[in-house]
C-alpha cells in the first residue's frame, strides 16, 4: 500500500514539476534516476539536503516558489525512503500562501510527513 501511495505522490510531484516548470526539481530527480549505485544516490541526496538546509537557514529570504521547490525535493527524498528532519516549518509557511500550488504542496508535505500526534499539527 505504501509503494502505491508513494507512486501516486510521485506522479503528483511530476505533474507539478511539468506544470510549474520547477527545473531544479526535474534535474534533481533525473540525477537520482541516473545514479548507478545506492552509494552514488546517497551522496547526491546528502549533497541536496545540505543545499536545502543552507537555503532555509540562509540570510536571504526565499520566495514562495523557492520554498515550494525545496519542500518538493524534501518530499521526494522522503518518498525514496530517507528520513527528513527539517523543512516542516517551511511547509507550514506554504499553507498561508495566496497561491494555490504553494498551498497544495504545503498540505501534501504535511499530510505525508507529519503524524497526527505531532505537536506540529496544533499549528
Amino acid at each position: 500500500a505504501r509503494t502505491l501511495r508513494n507512486t501516486s505522490l510521485l506522479k503528483i510531484l511530476s505533474v507539478k514539476m511539468k506544470g510549474e516548470g520547477m527545473r531544479g526539481l526535474a534535474v534533481f530527480i533525473a540525477d537520482i534516476r541516473n545514479c548507478k549505485s545506492k552509494e552514488q544516490e546517497r551522496k547526491r541526496i546528502n549533497k541536496e539536503l545540505a543545499n536545502i538546509r543552507s537555503k532555509f537557514k540562509g540570510d536571504k529570504q526565499l520566495d514562495g516558489y523557492q520554498k515550494k521547490k525545496y519542500v518538493c525535493k524534501l518530499l521526494f527524498i522522503f518518498l525514496l525512503g530517507n528520513d527528513i528532519d527539517f523543512g516542516y516549518m517551511e511547509a507550514v509557511n506554504l499553507l498561508s500562501s495566496n497561491k494555490y500550488t504553494e498551498k497544495q504542496i504545503g498540505y501534501l508535505f504535511i499530510s505525508v510527513l507529519v503524524s497526527a500526534h505531532s505537536d506540529l499539527m496544533k499549528l
